[in-house]
């Protein structure tokens, strides 16, 4: 049984280096495979883990792609408001088309994810045909600043001592029973057959908000199953110096949530979504 994390970043400073090394450093002590794609990093700027890999463990289990903004507006049709944004459904896509794990985590460069022993627990009888979203917990980042960045786990294994399930109950539009909770992007999980069967995230969602909540309802609409967990638990670092509402300076424009979430039926998704024809470099670090 194989698992990989896949989350994506540019280098736009959005998030600082120390959080980002602290999520790899912990994605790689439990998951089998870590993917990060650098999506449009801006000209004169290094991909984000050029910058930090001589801070990150050589494990030969980090998949780095890189696509620069030259290729970036190609694959987005030159659209403007794509210019300086991250189009997260176009980069967890190229990665799933790309791998071969068993089970495959869809999150964020902001997430401690469970240990790994606690995810091996949840995955002996988790069902390969049910979509999971896990709800994370909040965890403040000048706490472990203090702490010191290197005791990261010794951080995540006291707040599993002490910290409670979030329950965060949250719709984007009247008859969404798809969002479950607030951020259910933050940590979603199934096998590779579902991925596939759903055809990864809908392309033409370039834009800000509910990507995650669209592909629980493809989910369903394709016969699986979706289950929220809550006894699992995965840390959310809350964001120095920007406060905790995850605004980002991508988020400009928005997906249109009765398009994509109400009123969605059937994904527009072609047979070579991930840009599945395209040849793309993966680096090992």
């Amino acid at each position: 049984m194989k698992t990989a994390a896949l989350f994506s970043g540019r280098n736009d400073g959005y998030k600082e280096d120390e959080r980002t090394i602290v999520v790899i450093k912990s994605m790689l002590k439990t998951f089998d495979e870590v993917w990060f794609l650098d999506w449009n990093s801006p000209e004169g700027k290094s991909p984000l883990l050029w910058d930090i890999e001589d801070r990150l463990p050589k494990t030969k289990r980090l998949k780095h792609i890189i696509i620069p903004p030259n290729v970036t507006s190609q694959l987005t049709n030159n659209d403007p408001k794509t210019k300086d944004s991250l189009v997260g459904a176009l980069c967890i896509n190229i990665m799933l088309r790309r791998i071969d794990a068993d089970w495959i985590i869809s999150t964020n460069g902001d997430i401690i994810p469970p240990s790994k022993e606690n995810l091996n627990n949840f995955l002996s009888k988790a069902n390969k045909k049910t979509f999971y979203t896990f709800s994370r917990r909040e965890a403040q980042i000048e706490e472990l600043e203090k702490l010191g960045f290197n005791k990261w786990e010794e951080f995540r294994n006291n707040l599993d001592k002490v910290s409670k399930p979030r329950y965060f109950p949250t719709k984007v539009t009247p008859n969404d029973n798809y969002s479950i909770f607030n951020c259910c992007g933050d940590f979603q999980l199934a096998s590779k057959e579902v991925w596939d069967g759903v055809k990864g995230f809908e392309e033409e969602m370039c834009y800000a908000c509910f990507i995650d909540t669209n592909i629980q309802k493809k989910a369903i609409l394709n016969g699986y199953k979706l289950e929220p967990i809550f006894d699992v638990p995965l840390y959310h670092l809350s964001h120095k110096g920007m406060g905790n509402d995850g605004a980002s300076p991508s988020k400009q424009y928005y997906n249109d949530a009765y398009k994509w979430v109400e009123n969605f039926t059937t994904s527009e998704n072609l047979d070579t979504w991930g840009f599945s024809e395209i040849d793309i470099e993966i680096e090992t670090i």
